[in-house]
């Protein structure tokens, strides 16, 4: 793990400095009025491009990832696979039995405010915390930057799952504060799904590099 951290000071720097204002930011103001600031300001072009953008936050995304890494990654595909069904675990407990009076703003704002909704999307009620689609998208992150050896390359990785987690409160389906808490369970479900594997299963990982090894001589 402490390898892992080294690997990835900068991006693991950025995403907790984007934890700590978005953290400042709620602490300051009510999640409604955060909501109503950000619903405010939308064009065609982002309606368009967080419409489509926040789909690589589902499932799909996590099985067509799955599918690429069993290509060449196999061992980090398993990885992969038992930290997003530690993270769907996670995410649906809370979603389901402990905060599962949790409205999603249409339902909050309902004979409350009107809110602006992009044109043909199916908006959900309840279950609003945490995200699912934040964790996926912090979860496919963290993984992606395990592999990932281009400094630019990890940052494009966290750039984009922050850009993903905005999606839902762009489209309304979530507060901020469910995206940011969906953020750290997928972080921390993928990190501790790699600790878990190194220390426990070293042999896992260590038998790609005998692979290796014995290919080079």
């Amino acid at each position: 793990m402490k390898v892992f951290i080294q690997q990835n000071k900068q991006p693991i720097f950025i995403y907790l400095l984007f934890l700590l204002l978005g953290g400042i930011v709620l602490i300051l103001f009510p999640k409604t009025e955060i909501h109503l600031f950000i619903n405010q300001y939308h064009n065609p072009f982002f309606d368009l491009f967080f419409k489509y953008l926040t789909w690589l936050g589902s499932g799909w995304s996590v099985a067509l990832l799955f599918l690429l890494l069993l290509i060449k990654h196999k061992r980090e595909a398993v990885i992969y696979l038992a930290g997003n069904l530690l993270i769907t675990l996670t995410i649906q407990s809370l979603k389901h039995f402990i905060f599962n009076d949790m409205l999603r703003p249409v339902a909050y704002f309902k004979d409350i405010h009107p809110l602006y909704l992009i044109p043909g999307e199916t908006m959900h009620l309840y279950n609003s915390f945490p995200s699912g689609h934040s964790a996926t998208a912090f979860g496919i992150f963290v993984i992606l930057i395990y592999l990932t050896k281009n400094q630019w390359g990890k940052l494009a990785w966290l750039i984009l799952a922050m850009l993903i987690a905005f999606s839902r409160v762009y489209l309304s389906q979530h507060f901020m504060m469910d995206i940011l808490a969906g953020s750290v369970i997928g972080t921390i479900g993928m990190s501790f799904t790699i600790y878990f594997f190194n220390r426990y299963y070293p042999e896992f990982f260590s038998q790609k590099a005998t692979n290796e090894t014995s290919t080079t001589k």
